[in-house]
């Protein structure tokens, strides 16, 4: 059996005809459905995909060649299409406008680093870094979520500190890799949404949406997330994620010129405040812990948000194929870095009429 399907998939590519010289990674359309340029060899299921969507093996397209093989259009599974884009009237707009973001995902073709802390250019399009005006330089001293053409969900307190934001970058996970920051995408900022309650004095309502001059081209680097609308946390199975360019040194306050990512575990808001209550830390948080926020850490005490990540979001895992992802939290403020304290989050979910409002006001 496995001999037959490698021989179809060989008569598949020994069939294609050229496209065009494009490279790995590049988005490409076979008969109108959506692919993307792949080496034959890693094309996944590629007979089964033929046949879902009615092609013959003359449609599939060549887009180049590795210096080993062929590069092939290799579409995207119909399946995982056709089942992400069901939305009723009723539906609130955050959940519509996923399902136009779902519909859209391309697979990612790089390997994830899985278990180590660097994101790979194109694991995580959505990811913002947000540069705030410090006399007259810019430094990028938050983290963001990219959440629609022109919208960019993080942190109020991101935005209430003396210095202004100004500029967004994305489609760049290394700032000190010149051909990356060659195709990096700097967009003005033009105006902040904070929330109505949030107030620096607090911890509570930590969150905001900034809004840019011009719309996003999106791309392979470059593409938009969805939000988690369910008000329960994700089930302890799942996997999730914090990123950010922030503090790797807590000695030397030194931040990261590299994107990196670190496992986490949601924490109950009650252990929660049981940890903070007993380090003092109520100024702020003079209401303990609420249902508008959740906390999150790493069991191992060795990956955590910290200084620079603040706004930057906490994903949970729904295909990593695919690059599906969903923004549960954004990160707010901790006691420390890498400690038996747990993060403390602001809750999406608590926050969607919000959101839409700045958003999605006429969806």
């Amino acid at each position: 059996m496995c001999t037959m399907i490698l021989l179809l998939v060989l008569a598949v590519i020994g069939m294609i005809k050229a496209q065009m010289n494009m490279e790995v990674g590049e988005p490409c359309e076979v008969r109108g459905h959506k692919g993307i340029c792949t080496e034959g060899s890693r094309c996944v299921d590629l007979p089964n995909k033929m046949s879902h969507l009615g092609l013959r093996p003359s449609d599939v397209e060549r887009c180049g060649f590795t210096a080993y093989e062929e590069i092939i259009c290799c579409p995207s599974s119909p399946t995982i299409i056709a089942s992400t884009t069901r939305t009723r009237s009723d539906d609130r707009p955050a959940v519509r406008a996923c399902a136009e973001i779902d519909a859209n995902l391309q697979p990612l073709l790089t390997p994830h680093i899985l278990g180590g802390t660097p994101v790979e250019l194109g694991e995580y399009p959505y990811m913002v870094a947000i540069g705030l005006d410090n006399a007259g330089t810019i430094e990028y001293n938050c983290g963001g979520t990219l959440i629609a053409k022109s919208f960019v969900l993080t942190a109020a307190h991101c935005l209430t500190t003396r210095q202004r934001p100004v500029m967004v970058r994305m489609g760049v996970v290394n700032f000190t890799d010149t051909e990356q920051m060659k195709n990096a995408v700097e967009i003005g900022v033009k105006r902040t949404h904070l929330h109505p309650d949030y107030t620096s004095a607090s911890v509570y309502n930590d969150i905001a949406v900034v809004e840019l001059q011009s719309d996003v081209e999106y791309s392979a680097n470059v593409y938009p997330t969805c939000l988690y609308t369910e008000p329960e946390n994700p089930s302890k199975s799942s996997e999730l994620y914090v990123s950010g360019w922030g503090v790797i040194d807590t000695r030397t306050r030194d931040k990261s010129n590299v994107l990196l990512k670190a496992r986490q575990e949601i924490v109950d808001n009650s252990r929660c405040n049981e940890s903070y209550a007993e380090n003092g830390f109520s100024r702020r948080n003079r209401i303990g812990i609420i249902s508008t926020q959740l906390c999150a850490h790493d069991p191992t005490l060795t990956r955590d948000a910290c200084q620079g990540d603040s706004g930057g979001p906490l994903i949970v895992v729904v295909d990593e194929a695919l690059s599906k992802f969903r923004i549960v939290a954004v990160i707010s403020v901790g006691f420390s870095c890498g400690t038996s304290t747990p993060g403390i989050y602001t809750r999406v979910s608590s926050f969607l009429d919000f959101i839409e409002s700045v958003v999605w006001p006429n969806l």
